[in-house]
């Protein structure tokens, strides 16, 4: 007889090894009242990732499975959660967690399940999770859309992007994918899970912190495509076109909110240049020492705005990045983040991470926050 399990974790993998076995440990140490089974799913892993999977589907036998690819998925653009979802997960419930991606709190499918038993309204709940460097060390941001529990509503969802939710809080119900609606097969993101999971009653809300994401890990979206313009304008494309067939799938139910999400795909340099008065006024206030926050895609474009507009500053300033001390192509030093906390008149935060970090820092000068100039995200 065919074992049942309460829940299915489906993890995605793709050259983590690294990072899969503290996925799976604390999958495994999960504690609860029901079966549950983990699902790993190989996209063609060249690092030993495959070694690391098949020493736990063997310790484990009756919980974890293998799924191995022979061609790499995601490169094709393929959607391989909706088939492992309806055809080979045996829980009513599904929980997500990528391989580079942890669990903190041993009673979150306990939680999460119980939650939805509570909640027959709603097909999808989530967690508050936080992202941390790519070594798990540092807390970097927080991932909580709301403070205390509750629904999060469809147009929240829309108007959240992607980003939104942490990818492993995700919880929800197996019998969601019975009937695809047109804009799911656009591509599997995890936008379009998330739109999906709040479209019958919301996606009720569980604040407590649960699950943490690696930022720019191996293998990981922000390593693959934050980081590269040409696959990041490319994937906004997709996602405008995921909203234009949401839009016709639920009747103009969500026009205004859409064409509002819309907004954010209008590209950061060209956000700039609109608001390029408000910011040449606003640095004109300041004769301080000045650095900016952040050596991302954001920062980058920032110190090229200022430097084509000749505004000084006196450098940049990363907590992570490997080119600290470097000179930038704008002439630019990298400094490490504690060298010019105490010295620093002004910081711009490039991005609302980079804010939170120096509200975190108690840093004493005066942080502007180009979030607030760049209203469309």
């Amino acid at each position: 007889m065919e074992k049942l399990y309460e829940v299915s974790i489906i993890c995605n993998t793709y050259n983590q090894k690294s990072y899969l076995e503290k996925a799976v440990k604390n999958m495994l140490a999960q504690r609860t009242t029901f079966d549950y089974e983990i699902i790993i799913h190989d996209d063609v892993s060249t690092d030993g990732t495959c070694d690391i999977i098949r020493k736990y589907a063997e310790a484990y036998p009756d919980k974890v499975r293998a799924i191995y690819e022979r061609d790499n998925q995601y490169s094709k653009g393929a959607d391989f959660i909706t088939p492992i979802v309806k055809d080979i997960a045996k829980g009513k419930y599904i929980a997500m967690c990528e391989g580079d991606d942890f669990w903190i709190d041993e009673n979150k499918l306990q939680l999460q399940r119980d939650t939805l038993e509570d909640h027959p309204e709603c097909d999808m709940c989530a967690c508050w999770g936080c992202t941390v460097t790519e070594d798990g060390k540092r807390e970097i941001s927080q991932i909580r859309p709301r403070i205390g529990n509750g629904i999060l509503s469809v147009e929240s969802v829309i108007l959240g992007g992607g980003q939104y939710l942490v990818t492993a809080g995700l919880f929800f119900r197996k019998q969601m994918y019975e009937n695809m609606l047109e804009f799911e097969k656009i591509i599997s993101l995890d936008y379009a899970i998330q739109i999906k999971g709040s479209l019958r009653g919301g996606i009720f809300y569980i604040d407590k912190k649960m699950a943490v994401y690696r930022r720019y890990a191996a293998g990981s979206w922000t390593n693959d495509v934050l980081k590269n313009k040409e696959k990041l304008e490319a994937q906004w494309e997709i996602e405008k076109k995921l909203l234009e067939t949401l839009d016709l799938d639920t009747n103009g139910k969500y026009h205004k909110t859409i064409i509002e999400r819309m907004k954010a795909y209008i590209p950061f340099e060209q956000q700039m240049e609109s608001r390029q008065d408000d910011i040449l006024r606003l640095m004109q206030k300041y004769n301080q020492p000045c650095y900016i926050w952040g050596m991302g895609r954001r920062g980058k474009s920032l110190e090229n705005f200022f430097g084509r507009h000749h505004i000084k500053i006196d450098g940049i300033c990363d907590a992570v990045n490997t080119d600290i001390g470097k000179i930038t192509e704008y002439g630019n030093k990298i400094f490490h983040t504690e060298n010019v906390l105490e010295n620093a008149g002004v910081i711009l935060a490039s991005t609302r991470w980079a804010y939170e970090d120096l509200i975190k820092a108690d840093f004493a000068g005066d942080i502007i926050d180009f979030q607030q100039y760049m209203p469309y995200g």
